[in-house]
């Protein structure tokens, strides 16, 4: 009885301690920043960046299991992505007659611009979440302005071909 009594209170013990982290992970809205960096270390969320806004880290940390879960997915590249770009897309093989195992990415970078890290950074992400055997036709970004000087930069590789073609609606804004 006493062996048995002992088993059950460990069992107890580690079950109480795995219900304060699920209480941690339902409460992620109202932590602080420092302990949402914690769990974003703890959790292994490789797509974290300590400089996003507080909102941006913890929509992260709430999609990080399904996206560890998910990995080399569409839904893994195209979550990463619209945790902080709202609207990334990715449009597979299938979808826009390209050749199998290709897919292409569209990303609204709102009226912030796109300078070199931030194109870096949406290559890297989708490289490390997008499955090996598939391979990337294409990266659109679409800037989102109203009235403002736009700098737009792109990063290919040697021996690719890089084609800009602005659009524009004349309805009052630029697109």
């Amino acid at each position: 009885m006493l062996a048995l009594g002992r088993l059950i209170a460990e069992e107890l013990h580690i079950s109480a301690w795995e219900a304060e982290k699920n209480v941690i992970y339902a409460n992620i809205d109202s932590l602080t920043e420092t302990w949402v960096e914690v769990l974003a270390y703890d959790l292994h969320v490789d797509w974290y960046d300590y400089d996003y806004p507080i909102e941006i880290k913890r929509k992260i940390i709430k999609n990080s299991i399904m996206v560890h879960q998910k990995l080399g997915t569409k839904y893994a590249v195209e979550t990463v992505l619209q945790d902080v770009y709202r609207t990334a897309k990715v449009v597979e093989w299938f979808e826009y007659g390209g050749r199998p195992y290709t897919f292409k990415v569209t990303v609204n970078i709102g009226n912030g611009g796109l300078d070199e890290d931030t194109s870096r950074e949406i290559v890297e992400k989708m490289q490390f979440y997008k499955n090996l055997r598939s391979h990337c036709d294409g990266i659109s970004y679409i800037l989102s302005v109203e009235k403002a000087t736009v700098k737009a930069a792109a990063l290919h590789r040697v021996g690719t071909t890089l084609k800009v073609n602005p659009a524009a609606t004349v309805t009052g804004a630029v697109r």
